[in-house]
């Protein structure tokens, strides 16, 4: 998913010194890497986690996070209701109707009920990030007070996976070719024994196969069938588990936030949260169909976008606008793809100190021109799809599991 946070800092809050604090607090309650062994008796459920962090979930929290989305996490993390309304749906994809109809032990795989409760909010590995900006220059003046956003503001941008859960079942209820041969080999078991280790599963074997098992791209599933009612509850649920991990790294923030000099606390909120990858029922043109986002987002009339440039680029806040009906409502959360293929141009005034994990000192980045990120935010500027708002500056970035 994205996220952008604002604060009530400025950049005259943020030095190095100032990131490897917030990286340190960040990771307090992360726990300590293990050997690729026992992460594998972790993903089989032979071996529990154990520990239960502070951000940890019990079995029935977990639970509640699978059927009630963000709304459970907001209460198990002591959040303001008020957060829900800068999350896309609200941040829960089922109805009421549809949350009774979910039986959970035919949709999450063992492995879920082991790790998938531990290390919510914390997902910066890989691609994945959370960055500080800073505010540099307000482009419209009136959406910028709506969205509580002023020039030299402290925000953050996160771009990540929605937690182990997610991962599981985007792996379970998919033929992934991506996976090592290793691990398509130990899945294939695991796999085996999730779907078909059931009177159901043996009953509906060949929808099964064919939907999770076989090499055929793309294969249908009528969304009326016994297994794509399942299929379809299982990314429901997938989503809301991401809404609710994208809300416990609002409390991590919160709570690794150096206290603001000579002033209140630092603090944290929501400005917009979404899903970049999703598959969800919309009304188009009087047409209820399944609208499926790969590395997009879902627009909504009047609410955030957020364009990320590169860690040494500006990135962009819009608003989203009526034009975004042509495009099924969906927009790219990233120019980074437009900014690769043009020239690198040196910026050194600007840099950014990035701080990973497994080192203590902060790495500088020089940035570069930000011309890719403008052509794309104009071309969704002609087109109507987005209204800009502001540009953000990266100062620092958290990287590493």
């Amino acid at each position: 998913g994205m996220s952008v946070f604002t604060t009530n800092l400025t950049k005259e809050d943020f030095s190095p010194e100032f990131l490897k604090k917030f990286a340190a607090r960040l990771r307090a309650q992360v726990a300590p890497r293990v050997s690729k062994t026992r992460a594998l008796l972790y993903w089989l459920g032979i071996l529990d986690v154990g520990r239960l962090g502070l951000y940890d979930l019990l079995k029935n929290e977990l639970e509640d996070f699978f059927i009630n989305g963000a709304e459970a996490a907001i209460k198990k993390y002591n959040l303001p209701e008020s957060e829900l309304d800068h999350i896309e749906y609200r941040g829960c994809v089922l109805s009421e109707e549809e949350r009774r109809a979910i039986n959970l032990k035919t949709l999450v795989p063992r492995s879920s009920y082991t790790n998938g409760r531990h290390e919510m909010g914390y997902n910066f590995g890989g691609n994945h990030f959370l960055e500080i900006h800073a505010v540099e220059k307000i482009l419209d003046k009136d959406l910028a007070l709506r969205s509580d956003l002023r020039e030299g503001q402290l925000v953050m941008m996160y771009h990540g996976g929605g937690g182990h859960a997610t991962y599981h079942l985007g792996r379970y209820f998919a033929h992934r070719e991506k996976n090592t041969r290793a691990e398509r080999f130990v899945l294939f078991w695991l796999k085996l024994l999730f779907h078909f280790g059931s009177s159901d599963g043996i009953k509906n074997f060949r929808a099964r196969w064919n939907a999770y098992f076989s090499h055929k791209p793309f294969p249908e599933i009528p969304a009326d069938s016994t297994e794509g009612k399942r299929l379809w509850q299982s990314i429901q649920i997938a989503l809301n588990y991401g809404y609710a991990f994208r809300v416990a790294l609002l409390k991590r923030i919160n709570d690794a936030l150096p206290p603001k000099a000579g002033k209140a606390t630092g603090e944290a909120h929501f400005l917009w949260d979404a899903a970049h990858n999703s598959i969800t029922l919309e009304n188009v043109d009087g047409r209820m169909l399944m609208v499926h986002r790969q590395d997009a987002m879902r627009v909504f009339s009047d609410k955030p976008v957020m364009i990320a440039g590169n860690y040494n680029t500006l990135s962009c806040i819009g608003m989203g606008s009526a034009g975004a009906a042509k495009t099924f409502w969906s927009c790219t959360p990233s120019a980074a793809k437009t900014i690769e293929k043009r020239a690198q141009t040196p910026n050194p005034e600007h840099y950014t100190l990035v701080s990973k994990r497994k080192n203590p000192d902060l790495k500088k980045i020089d940035h570069i021109a930000s011309d890719g990120l403008f052509a794309v935010v104009q071309e969704l500027e002609k087109e109507d799809i987005i209204k800009p708002i502001a540009l953000l500056r990266p100062l620092g970035g958290i990287k590493g599991h």
